[in-house]
């Protein structure tokens, strides 16, 4: 027997998020050194606050209300209902109610622009380019935020692959309207109108790609419903609960850094971000499936215990390498890719690394409590782990610097991380034995060889400043360590599962017998 269509659908569309994300972060990392030399490293911090002004990643994600997560969640249960009246009032309510938030959002930050230059220090010659570029960041919300809508609409009818390749050629446009903009010498005005030109082309495509998923989708503001609106925001107010956790630890250090030490130290700090950013991309590709994945099987205690225990050594075993590699190769790695003047950053780059690490430990158990609706623990927690980061960030950012903001993340979240592996444990009914036993022990020997030969490898070629070079040192080192991993780490029935599910993700092999059942129980 073959695989099964679900599992087809699974695995088509984790790889194609993989896909996008990695498009996405690639492009990035290409054209940072370029921003950067053709703005300066001042100037490209004033872009970098500016950009926490966006959806994408920025605050005005807060905006929202969860209504996104809810539409995708409503969308779907409408979708597989064949329920085409349920769809077009909750996208068409969605819509609505962004589209509103947007425009007096957009008109709030146009009003602030002034003074948000003044907050951030911005120096008198940057000043009035920094006020027309966080205008014109706040001013492209009125495309942004009502196209979350249809994302959520395409999202929600599981049209990943045509969502990741629409994301694919918005990205190259934008890196080609920046490119654009930097060789004529626009500056960050520039910049700020292709990002919402970027934005409006966006909308329209989005809007296209909804109609062309959803046969028969009729979405119009005038559509909108009252009880409608009153169903997305009860559901989206735990979502909204995790995007503010979410955004506040991804947007604030910039802030705290730009209010207390000026636009230069954010640029250095966005350099590391990039390169955190890239290590937490793999982590979080390697759980994109599981939400879905933990909801179906709901019901079936074992099977969502194995699928923990399982997932938690196969994406820490994935990602976890990466965070190990970049922290010892920071520096060669900044070298060839910015240059001397990124070498500052290297200390903050090992210290997004270390954070990465402790929290891929429990990425698989946080995703699945996601799709099982347990998210009341995570979020208290959560929440007192943000604010003990925003007090030592700001406590710690005068005496240490920059880097002073990734302390105080990663003594927060180390707090934090105990009480959540002990939440994660119980939800599963797995044994902090068990989970040793079948997650960190596999991943040792693995984890051990890499640290040995990237050591070794530094002392050869550590000081080199070729990106090339840089890059093959990384890919060995996580090549080794995956390598072991599978030949030593894993043993017995755990290597055939592992094996074989490998084989059915890619389309070799005949077993239909399930990746995460037909196998021994857990003890």
């Amino acid at each position: 027997m073959g695989v099964s269509a679900p599992a087809v659908k699974l695995v088509r569309n984790t790889l194609a998020n993989g896909v996008g994300n990695v498009a996405g972060i690639l492009a990035g990392l290409a054209l940072t050194p370029f921003l950067i030399d053709r703005l300066g490293l001042e100037a490209y911090g004033v872009w970098a606050l500016a950009l926490t002004l966006t959806f994408a990643g920025g605050y005005a994600s807060l905006s929202e209300l969860g209504i996104e997560g809810a539409t995708i969640r409503y969308v779907a249960e409408a979708s597989a209902d064949g329920d085409l009246a349920a769809v077009n009032r909750t996208v068409s309510t969605s819509l609505a109610v962004l589209w509103a938030i947007a425009i007096g959002l957009a008109a709030v930050v146009i009003a602030l622009a002034a003074p948000l230059a003044d907050l951030f220090g911005v120096p008198a010659h940057l000043r009035d380019a920094a006020i027309a570029c966080f205008a014109i960041a706040g001013g492209q919300l009125v495309f942004e935020l009502p196209a979350r809508a249809l994302v959520a609409a395409i999202v929600g009818t599981q049209r990943f692959v045509s969502f990741q390749a629409l994301e694919v050629v918005r990205t190259l446009l934008q890196v080609a309207l920046y490119v654009l903009v930097l060789l004529q010498g626009w500056g960050i005005v520039g910049l700020a109108a292709a990002l919402a030109a970027s934005s409006a082309l966006t909308l329209l495509g989005v809007w296209l790609l909804a109609h062309r998923a959803i046969a028969g989708l009729r979405v119009s503001p005038l559509r909108a419903s009252r009880p409608e609106f009153s169903r997305l925001v009860r559901f989206g107010g735990g979502v909204l609960g995790l995007r503010v956790l979410s955004t506040i630890y991804n947007q604030m250090d910039k802030l705290i850094v730009g209010i207390a030490l000026g636009p230069r130290p954010v640029g250095l700090y966005e350099i590391a971000n990039k390169v955190n950013l890239g290590a937490a991309t793999v982590s979080s590709v390697s759980v994109s499936a599981l939400v879905p994945a933990a909801a179906s099987l709901r019901r079936e205690a074992a099977v969502v215990r194995d699928m923990f225990v399982r997932g938690s050594c196969y994406a820490t075993a994935a990602a976890l390498p990466f965070a190990v590699a970049v922290f010892v190769f920071a520096r060669p790695l900044l070298l060839g890719w910015i240059g001397p003047s990124a070498l500052p950053a290297v200390g903050a780059v090992r210290l997004f690394a270390a954070y990465e690490a402790l929290q891929m430990l429990n990425n698989v158990g946080s995703t699945m409590v996601y799709g099982l609706g347990r998210i009341r623990v995570p979020l208290i927690v959560g929440g007192i782990a943000t604010a003990l980061n925003l007090g030592l960030s700001i406590a710690l950012v005068h005496p240490l610097g920059f880097e002073g903001v990734i302390v105080g993340t990663l003594i927060a979240n180390g707090l934090a991380w105990p009480p959540l592996l002990r939440y994660y444990l119980r939800a599963f009914d797995c044994s902090l034995r068990t989970w040793l036993r079948r997650l960190v022990a596999p991943n040792l020997p693995g984890l051990s060889v890499q640290v040995l030969v990237s050591l070794a490898l530094y002392e050869v070629a550590g000081d080199t400043s070729s990106l090339i070079v840089a890059l093959v040192l990384i890919a060995v080192s996580v090549a080794v360590s995956l390598l072991v991993f599978v030949l030593v780490g894993l043993r017995g029935e755990d290597r055939r599962v592992f094996l074989d599910t490998l084989r059915r993700a890619v389309g070799v092999g005949d077993s239909d017998s399930a990746a995460f059942a037909g196998h021994r129980a857990i003890d």
